[in-house]
C-alpha cells in the first residue's frame, strides 16, 4: 500500500486537494443555506436558544425560508416554527446565545423587507432595570405588533377621510401629468427651510424623549385628577363666568389700561435690561463682600459707644450749623457753576503740567541721566558764564577761534567796513604776527613791521633773530595755520 502511494503520490495529492476544495465549497454552500452544526462541535458549532413570541397575526411568516430575527438591523437568529394556541400565533425564535439575555420589557415588531411580504422580526431586547425574561416564558402579546396591511389602514378611515384621500390621489395624478412634475419639484424645494427647521425640532424632541414621556404621563394624571373633581370644576366655571361679567362691565377702563400698557411694557423691558446688567455684576460683588461684612461686625460693635457719644454733638451742634449755612451754600452755587465751566480746561492744564514734571523728573536706567541732573549743571555753568560784571551789569565770557587764513579777511573788513570794524575791534584778537609768525602781509604796515625790528630800550636797535632750524620754522608755521584765539567779553 505504501509502495502504491509512493508510486502514485502526485495523483493522490491531486485527489486530496480536489477533495479539500470540495469540502470548502460544500461548507460555504451549507453555511449560506442555514446549515448549522450542533454546539458540541468545536470551533464551527452554533448554540441557539429558543424564545417564543405571541403575535395577533403571523401572516406571511413561513419557517425554513430564512426569515431572520434582527436587533437594530443586525441578524441575531432565525424564525423556527409557527404554531396556533388559544387563537394566538406563537412564533418560535432561534436566537444565538451570545445575544442574550432578553428582558421583561422586550418588544417585537413584525415587518416586511419588501413589498412581496418577505417578513422579519425586529426585536428590542429591553432594559436591564425591568429584569431578565425567564427561560421558557414567551414575549407577551401586549409587547408585540403585527404587520399592518394597506387595506386594514384604509378600512380604519371614515367615509369623509376616504373621500378626501381619493381627491388627494386624483389631484396628485393631475399634478404629475405633463410639465407639472417640474413645478411640483420647485414647490417641494421651497419647503426645504421648513423641513430643515422641522428636522431640528424633531432631533431636539428625540433627545428629550424621556422628558416628553414624563410630560405626557403627568398630563394624563392631571386630566384624571380633574375628571374626579367635576363638581369643583363646575363651580370654578361659574365663578369664572361671574369674573368675566365683571370684566365686561369694566370694558372702558380695561381698554384705557391696555392703551397705556405698551409704553409701560417698553419701559419695564428697558428697566429689566438695565437691572439684569446690574444683577450680573452685583451678585459676584456681593459674594466677594461677604467676608468683609462678617469681619465688619466686631468693628461696628466697638463703634457703638463712639456713635452714642457723638449723637448729641451732631444733633445739637452740627445740625443747627448746617441749617444756618444753607443760605451761604445757595449763594455759592452760582460761583460753583462758573467754576465748573473752567474746571475741564484747568484739569487739562494740570494734566499737561503733570506730564512735563514727570518728564523732567524721569531718571532713565543705565549711565544716562535725567533732565534734573543736567539742569543743575546748567545752573552751575551759568554762574561761571556770568561771573564777571561792570557798571552796565553782568558780562558774558567766551572765546572766538579764527584760522590764520581768515586774518587777512578780517583786516580787510576792518579797513573797508566801519560797522563790522567796530565788532572786529571788540573781539580783542591778538596781532597776526604773534599767532601766525610764518605769514606776512596781514593788514597795513605789516610788511614794514617784519622788515624793521623794534628798537630796544635806550634807543638801541634790536638785532635780527638768528635763523631757526628748518624743523622749528615748520612747527611754528603749522601751529600758525591752525588758528588764533581771541577772548571776547560781551555785556
Amino acid at each position: 500500500m505504501i509502495r502504491l502511494l509512493r508510486k502514485h503520490a502526485r495523483d493522490f495529492l491531486a485527489l486530496a486537494f480536489v477533495a479539500l476544495i470540495g469540502l470548502g465549497v460544500g461548507g460555504y454552500i451549507l453555511s449560506n443555506q442555514r446549515f448549522y452544526l450542533p454546539d458540541w462541535v468545536p470551533v464551527v458549532g452554533s448554540d441557539f436558544v429558543d424564545v417564543d413570541a405571541k403575535l395577533a397575526n403571523a401572516q406571511a411568516v413561513v419557517p425554513g425560508q430564512g426569515q431572520t430575527v434582527n436587533i437594530a438591523g443586525v441578524k441575531v437568529g432565525e424564525i423556527g416554527k409557527v404554531t396556533l394556541a388559544d387563537g394566538q400565533a406563537t412564533v418560535q425564535m432561534k436566537i444565538r446565545r451570545k445575544y442574550l439575555p432578553l428582558y421583561n420589557d422586550a418588544s417585537i415588531l413584525l415587518r416586511p423587507k419588501t413589498g412581496l411580504k418577505d417578513m422579519y422580526l425586529e426585536l428590542d431586547p429591553g432594559n436591564a432595570r425591568a429584569g431578565t425574561l425567564p427561560e421558557g416564558r414567551a414575549v407577551p402579546l401586549a409587547r408585540t405588533l403585527p404587520d399592518v396591511n394597506p387595506d386594514e389602514f384604509l378600512a380604519a378611515l371614515d367615509a369623509d377621510t376616504q373621500a378626501y384621500l381619493r381627491v388627494l390621489l386624483n389631484s396628485g395624478a393631475e399634478a404629475l401629468d405633463g410639465d407639472s412634475p417640474a413645478q411640483l419639484r420647485q414647490t417641494f424645494k421651497r419647503f426645504e427651510p421648513t423641513t430643515r427647521d422641522i428636522r431640528r425640532i424633531t432631533s431636539q424632541v428625540a433627545q428629550r424623549r424621556q422628558n416628553v414621556r414624563r410630560v405626557i404621563h403627568n398630563f394624563q394624571e392631571l386630566v384624571t385628577a380633574l375628571g374626579e373633581r367635576d363638581q369643583q370644576l363646575s363651580r370654578f366655571v361659574d365663578s369664572s363666568n361671574a369674573n368675566f361679567q365683571a370684566f365686561a362691565a369694566q370694558e372702558q377702563n380695561l381698554r384705557q389700561a391696555l392703551t397705556l400698557l405698551p409704553g409701560t411694557l417698553a419701559q419695564t423691558r428697558d428697566t429689566l435690561t438695565d437691572v439684569d446688567a446690574l444683577a450680573s455684576q452685583l451678585g459676584p460683588a456681593l459674594g466677594k463682600l461677604r467676608p468683609g461684612a462678617r469681619a465688619l461686625a466686631p468693628s461696628l460693635r466697638q463703634t457703638r459707644p463712639f456713635l452714642r457719644a457723638t449723637t448729641p454733638v451732631i444733633r445739637d451742634e452740627i445740625r443747627p450749623f448746617a441749617r444756618d449755612t444753607r443760605p451761604a451754600t445757595r449763594d455759592l452755587r452760582a460761583a460753583a457753576e462758573d467754576l465748573a465751566v473752567v474746571t475741564p480746561s484747568l484739569a487739562r492744564t494740570f494734566k499737561v503740567l503733570n506730564t512735563a514734571v514727570n518728564l523732567l523728573a524721569y531718571n532713565p536706567r543705565g549711565s544716562e541721566e535725567g533732565y534734573l541732573f543736567w539742569l543743575a549743571w546748567g545752573n552751575h555753568n551759568r554762574s561761571l558764564i556770568y561771573g564777571n560784571q561792570d557798571a552796565h551789569g553782568p558780562v558774558r565770557r567766551g572765546q572766538v577761534f579764527v584760522a590764520c587764513a581768515v586774518q587777512p579777511v578780517l583786516d580787510t573788513l576792518l579797513i573797508n567796513n566801519e560797522a563790522l570794524g567796530v565788532l572786529i575791534e571788540l573781539l580783542n584778537r591778538p596781532k597776526p604776527a604773534q599767532v601766525c609768525p610764518g605769514q606776512v602781509g596781514f593788514g597795513p604796515g605789516a610788511a614794514k613791521a617784519e622788515k624793521e625790528p623794534e628798537p630796544k630800550a635806550g634807543g638801541a636797535k634790536a638785532e635780527p633773530k638768528p635763523e631757526q632750524a628748518p624743523g622749528q620754522v615748520q612747527d611754528e608755521a603749522a601751529a600758525g595755520t591752525q588758528g588764533t584765539a581771541g577772548t571776547v567779553v560781551a555785556p
